[in-house]
Formats: C-alpha cells, structure tokens, sequence
C-alpha cells in the first residue's frame, strides 16, 4: 500500500484581500497577484528541513485588482495584468524595473502567457492580445477575435512541425466563458492578417444521457 507523505508545510498571510494569482521563476521566485491590488515577491530560504518564504518586495500597489500573472521562460520578466485592462510588466536584472503598460483591452485582463519573445492577454472584452518583446519594448502583433464570451484561461506550446527557416510558431489554446476552446496559430513574425484560429473549436456539450 502506497502511503501519500504529500503535506502542507507553509502557510503564509500573503494578501489583504483574495491571491488570484501565483506564478514561479526558474530560480526560486514566487510572485503573488490579489485583488488588494498588489504584487508581491517572494524568496525561498531552506533552514534544515525547514522551508520559509519571505517577502522582499512588492512591486506593484494599485486600486484595480491583479487579475493574472506570467513570467517568462528566462525568469527575467514579470507580467501583471489588472482589472483595468492594463498588463504592467518589470524586468529583473540585478534588481526589479518598471519596464512600462501594455494598453490593448476594454475590460479586464483575465488570463496571461508568455512564450518566446511573445506575451498572450486574453480579456473580458472576448480577445486575445499578442504581444511581441524586441529588447525592451513590446508591440501589439495581432488581436485575436473569435470568442464570444470573457476568455479565462490560455495556454502555448512551440510548434516545432511548423517551425521553419528560423521563424517560430506557437499552438496557443484559448479557453472562455462561451463555453469553446478555440485553437490558435501563431508565428512570432506574421503580420495581423494571417494569424487566425483553427478549422476547429472544443466546443461543450451536454452530458449523455445515463441508459438504464
């Protein structure tokens, strides 16, 4: 018989208000988003078998609530988006800075991913918003329109088939209230125009009826 020893061994008073969000780096940062309208960084300490996390900085203090979170591959920047519509982001070097706003929604930025040099907002306005990093700046690469409820949640993966001639190209999934997953292709480098969703959606249907 297998014994489960999986246990909490932290809890910690992070937030004022609700955490909505909690993202990790490859080294060791966590990041904590609330509708306290707050961002917290968070470091992890091992003393024995003891584990602690303290807080070192909190990066962001706003009357909007922080919606999502997503950091890079690297760890080196730290997307934040907010029931403003904005997405602030900050790069780590030596230290954390203000990189600056991304301005693209209506309404409230539901859901963030990042993949290579790019950065998915999907929003309760029913789009996604595809951003390109080039150094420290990031354009608007395409707005993706399809859904017809908020979208909640995405997800992205490379798609090395695709993937020519140095050019990537990302599969990213989109999840929404309209009840779909629709799925998306994506390259780093095609303008507005060809980025488009696929022949098909993951649309929910009733359950099936139980035969007695």
């Amino acid at each position: 018989m297998e014994v489960d020893n999986s246990k909490c061994i932290e809890s910690v008073k992070a937030h004022d208000d609700a955490v909505n969000s909690v993202v990790s780096s490859i080294d060791g940062i966590v990041y904590t988003g609330s509708a306290d309208g707050t961002v917290k960084v968070w470091t992890r300490e091992h003393k024995g078998k003891v584990i602690k996390h303290n807080l070192t900085q909190t990066l962001l203090s706003q009357e909007c609530a922080v919606t999502a979170l997503a950091v890079n591959a690297s760890g080196s920047v730290l997307y934040c988006g907010s029931s403003d519509g904005l997405v602030n982001f900050w790069e780590l070097e030596k230290q954390f800075s203000h990189g600056g706003v991304l301005k693209g929604h209506k309404l409230a930025v539901l859901c963030l991913a990042a993949a290579g040099k790019l950065v998915f907002s999907g929003s309760a306005d029913k789009t996604i918003c595809v951003w390109r990093k080039e150094g420290s700046v990031h354009s608007c690469l395409s707005v993706l329109s399809g859904h017809t409820g908020p979208v909640k949640c995405l997800a992205v993966e490379e798609d090395k088939g695709s993937s020519a001639g140095g050019e990537k190209k990302w599969v990213v999934y989109s999840g929404s209230l309209d009840k779909s997953v629709k799925v998306w292709s994506v390259s780093e480098t095609t303008p507005e125009s060809q980025h488009k969703a696929g022949d098909y959606s993951w649309d929910s249907v009733p359950p099936p009826k139980l035969l007695m």
